[in-house]
């Protein structure tokens, strides 16, 4: 089997494990969805390939820009702003 198709293989049955369980725990909020996905493929692809590589990943950009934007929006939630 491929790497990419393992990879893909996997990243969906984690991702779909994640969602049942955040669904089960009636969890609302889009930004913890989102966050457990990013956090979910970047913790795979370093697994799947360690190697830095230097080709854009746009789905991993996504991600990021997802992740980061939840993560600045509870951040300032907090501080009360």
């Amino acid at each position: 089997m491929d790497s990419k198709v393992r990879f893909v293989l996997i990243y969906a049955s984690c991702s779909m494990i994640a969602y049942v369980t955040l669904t089960f725990l009636n969890a609302n909020d889009l930004g913890l969805y989102l966050s457990s996905f990013a956090v979910l493929y970047f913790v795979l692809r370093l697994i799947f390939n360690p190697r830095v590589r230097i080709s854009v990943d746009v789905l991993g950009l996504v991600l990021l820009l997802f992740f980061v934007y939840y993560v600045g929006e509870r951040v300032l939630a907090v501080l009360g702003h």
